[in-house]
């Protein structure tokens, strides 16, 4: 659960990874990226709800993301965000895009300090993101990747009076 969002209505509901299907040189995967780590200090901020579409033909991969944060003790929708990853390969098994660092003045330390990795196995489903420091001056407080996967699935706000729709219901 979002830990650092701390409302309990927020929850999540997982699906089974399923192969990704890839037509006319399409391939995309949605869900809610959670860290690989169990180190509570890697975990995101707020919650992410995700969706990777990749373009064999255009080799891209945008992915959008919708976070969650908190408001006054509501969930609230942050501002979606389109991200473009570069397709560095595609084959018969998945494709790796990579982007950054991004050295332009406006850019946050964490974008000037990282490479970032997305990879997508289109077998299994899995789809995961590094982000790789890159050991530049002025990044010395970036040392260890920071690594995610894509679970399929999405965040609800549970609007039940006992905030349990999510427990199995007693038989009478």
């Amino acid at each position: 659960m979002a830990d650092k969002l701390s409302n309990e209505r927020l929850k999540k509901i997982e699906f089974e990874d399923r192969p990704i299907d890839v037509a006319y040189g399409l391939a995309s995967a949605d869900g809610m990226w959670l860290q690989e780590s169990n180190d509570p200090q890697k975990a995101l901020i707020f919650p992410e709800q995700v969706d990777v579409s990749c373009d064999k033909s255009t080799k891209t991969c945008r992915e959008l993301t919708v976070t969650l944060g908190p408001a006054g003790g509501m969930v609230s929708i942050m501002s979606p965000e389109e991200k473009d990853w570069p397709i560095i390969s595609w084959d018969t098994h998945g494709l790796l895009a990579s982007y950054g660092p991004d050295n332009s003045k406006s850019a946050a330390a964490s974008e000037k300090c990282h490479s970032h990795v997305l990879t997508m196995t289109f077998i299994s489903g899995a789809v995961s993101t590094s982000d790789i420091p890159t050991h530049e001056k002025g990044c010395e407080e970036f040392t260890e990747t920071d690594s995610y996967r894509l679970v399929r699935g999405n965040y609800y706000v549970d609007t039940s009076p006992n905030n349990d729709t999510d427990k199995p219901t007693a038989k009478k």
